[in-house]
């Protein structure tokens, strides 16, 4: 493959801008992101003529500036393939997604074992919630008084 030409970069209000080959790259930096005291950065590329849709590195993947550079020329020069590097995202999305899918599921299993062994049901404690919150703070703290052994309040 032929030498491409270098992306040329300029600085906009703090964040690098280059375009090539119909793309326009934004390299930012990641002001949550240092490694070993080091300034780390993330790219957004937005492809201007057949995706209209932004790509961005940000919360995924982190570089130095040169290897900020490194991987937007790569792009430009067709190495790395946007929709290739989409798709990564998308399954790395899916997997998190289903990872806490399956977390709260079991959290729920757990809840729900614990109001079987009331003999509750959920839509049994939707209900006492409603009714709960209709007391008040007094009638929450009367309520609290008579758990407490304290008795219902005088006079009632």
């Amino acid at each position: 493959m032929a030498k491409q030409k270098e992306i040329k970069f300029q600085d906009r209000h703090g964040a690098l801008r280059g375009r090539q080959n119909g793309m326009e790259f934004w390299i930012r930096k990641d002001d949550l992101q240092t490694k070993g005291g080091e300034q780390r950065y993330f790219v957004t590329i937005y492809p201007v003529s057949n995706n209209p849709h932004q790509v961005s590195t940000g919360g995924r993947q982190d570089f130095d500036l040169a290897g900020a550079m490194e991987f937007c020329q790569k792009i430009a020069a067709g190495e790395i393939k946007l929709e290739d590097l989409q798709a990564a995202y998308d399954a790395e999305d899916d997997a998190k997604e289903r990872a806490v899918f399956r977390e709260i599921t079991g959290k729920a299993k757990e809840f729900q074992k614990r109001l079987d062994a009331k003999g509750l049901k959920y839509t049994d404690l939707l209900e006492l919630e409603v009714l709960a919150h209709s007391l008040g703070d007094m009638g929450h703290n009367i309520l609290l008084g008579y758990e407490r052994g304290e008795g219902w309040p005088s006079g009632t």
